[in-house]
């Protein structure tokens, strides 16, 4: 998968503050796509460049009016094949503006504007954050800025263009034209805006923020080993912090605490604190929140992580979760994977995949696949012909014969995707994780040597399922003179009912983990009953009974 073929579909800078010392970087708008085009490229054809965006209010709300910008810059996500050098002058205006009103005349764009930078800009060779020093530092006085930028260099030029982080949310917000030998003075139209860095002297004292939580999102409780959790945390004052408690906190089906405390942290700096391992104690799912406290800034003190204790499914990815992005090797094929390693030896029976909702993947194949350290291939699913009822789900690949995986063995598990010349393809779903720690590969689609995919694609729906007992599996409830059974528990297709006397002429419920009742009631006409349960995606589910004495509820797993 190299960088050249891959489309990144999703947000991979987050709206927000970020330090560097003591200043404070606002990015906006939100980069929820890319673009190769409206900012310098480094091409031949992009010698001259001249663009003009208009960037929201309601997109620049971190930054305190009257304060001062003394910072700009950009995101790119791919970086030219060489760095390319050149100048560039930005402009910038305060407005009220909600649509971009400047026309497409280059000299009637920055009239009225301040030139707040001018000097030598370059385009990276790889994924980066560019920032500027103002020459002229620009007072911000509240609601929307119009920037306008003029770059132009001389050879070395580039071959392959640099992509930058962008927005396409305001239709016409941004006008831009190139060209190889002359200023271009009239632009045209597009919806897609950069995404620009403002930043501006921090005025906090005494602001510390949670900016990430590295957990698993799906926990075998077959494994029977306990769960690592640290936070990454940031002083984003302008002085150094000292004695910081951090704690975690878990509600849900388990419960779990623990502090830490950060003895002295410098301005702009971050560490991550790593907490006490955690045990499930019951299947179900969880809320995982790690606070420091209050302070001056108090909307980035917290941050929660969505996890869920299981039987056989392990995976990095929070649980639940929204896979907004997608990723994929366009028109080429091979196999992206993740590695797992585990101190019990176990077996793994298949793959679970966060299939992306874009419809370019309908007909295509795919299929699920772990491979050796070496990158071989030790099992491999039958291919799958994605449907439209498989964009946006979770879809299980199950291994004909299970892996066997000694205690620390590293393999590496994930999902091959077949070539479609003509349509490309991004079937894998991911979702924005700005502070990534899982590390993905590619490979040919025979296997081979794995790469290490070096940009950040976001958080990648890759989990394990893996043989053995479920340790916390629920299979029964007792009550005063009454017995309810479910079996098999897990299961994936029918659950069996066994209730005593007591339960009779009732009726049966099934809910999901948030509360919504996911198949029609049956009536209870005897001892025993199936439901099919085939339907139901993967997860944890009630089964509610309802008598004349009241109502019994047991927990039950669809894997």
């Amino acid at each position: 998968m190299k960088k050249t073929t891959l489309t990144i579909l999703l947000t991979l800078f987050s709206f927000g503050f970020v330090l560097a010392q003591t200043n404070l970087i606002v990015t906006a708008p939100n980069g929820t796509t890319t673009t190769q085009v409206r900012a310098p490229n480094g091409l031949s054809n992009y010698a001259y460049l001249r663009a003009s965006a208009l960037v929201l209010g309601s997109e620049l709300t971190g930054i305190p009016t009257t304060n001062t910008i003394n910072t700009f810059g950009f995101i790119t996500t791919g970086g030219a094949d060489v760095a390319v050098t050149g100048t560039m002058t930005v402009y910038m205006k305060n407005s009220s503006d909600l649509t971009f009103t400047l026309g497409t005349s280059w000299s009637s764009i920055i009239t009225g504007m301040t030139a707040v930078y001018t000097g030598p800009y370059t385009i990276p060779a790889g994924a980066t954050n560019i920032d500027l020093t103002l020459t002229t530092p620009f007072t911000y006085t509240g609601g929307s800025i119009y920037v306008a930028y003029d770059f132009s260099s001389a050879a070395p030029f580039a071959t392959t263009p640099a992509t930058y982080s962008a927005s396409s949310s305001l239709s016409g917000g941004c006008v831009s034209a190139n060209n190889a030998t002359t200023p271009p003075t009239t632009l045209g139209a597009t919806s897609f805006r950069p995404s620009f860095r403002f930043g501006y002297p921090n005025p906090n004292t005494n602001d510390m923020a949670v900016e990430s939580i590295n957990t698993l999102g799906n926990v075998a409780t077959t494994l029977g080993t306990q769960v690592p959790v640290s936070a990454l945390v940031r002083n984003k004052s302008n002085t150094t912090l000292t004695n910081i408690n951090v704690t975690a906190n878990m509600t849900g089906a388990n419960t779990y605490n623990d502090t830490k405390t950060v003895t002295s942290l410098a301005p702009g700096a971050s560490t991550t604190v790593n907490f006490a391992n955690w045990t499930p104690t019951a299947l179900g799912a969880n809320v995982l929140s790690v606070s420091v406290p209050s302070d001056q800034v108090n909307t980035n003190n917290s941050l929660n992580f969505n996890t869920t204790a299981t039987c056989y499914t392990q995976g990095a990815a929070q649980n639940p979760t929204s896979y907004s992005g997608a990723v994929g090797f366009n028109t080429g094929s091979g196999i992206i994977s993740t590695p797992i390693q585990n101190t019990a030896a176990t077996s793994i029976t298949g793959v679970n995949i966060a299939i992306s909702s874009p419809t370019e993947s309908i007909g295509n194949t795919v299929f699920g696949v772990v491979l050796s350290s070496t990158g071989a291939i030790l099992a491999q699913s039958s291919n799958l012909t994605l449907s439209n009822s498989d964009l946006g789900t979770i879809k299980t690949f199950t291994f004909s014969t299970p892996v066997s995986v000694a205690a620390n063995q590293m393999v590496y598990i994930g999902l091959g995707q077949n070539a479609n010349a003509t349509t490309g393809y991004f079937p894998i779903g991911a979702y924005t994780n700005n502070n990534l720690t899982t590390s993905y590969y590619t490979c040919a689609l025979a296997g081979g040597a794995l790469t290490l995919v070096t940009s950040n694609l976001g958080q990648i729906g890759i989990e394990a399922n893996f043989g053995g007992n479920c340790v916390l599996g629920i299979d029964h409830v007792e009550t005063i003179n009454s017995t309810i059974q479910v079996y098999p528990n897990p299961t994936n297709a029918v659950l069996n009912v066994k209730l005593d006397d007591f339960n009779k002429n009732g009726n049966i419920e099934v809910y999901d983990m948030i509360g919504k009742q996911v198949l029609p009631v049956q009536k209870i006409n005897g001892n025993t009953l199936e439901l099919n349960v085939s339907t139901l995606a993967k997860g944890i589910y009630f089964l509610k009974v309802h008598h004349d004495k009241g109502v019994n509820e047991i927990k039950f797993n669809v894997e």
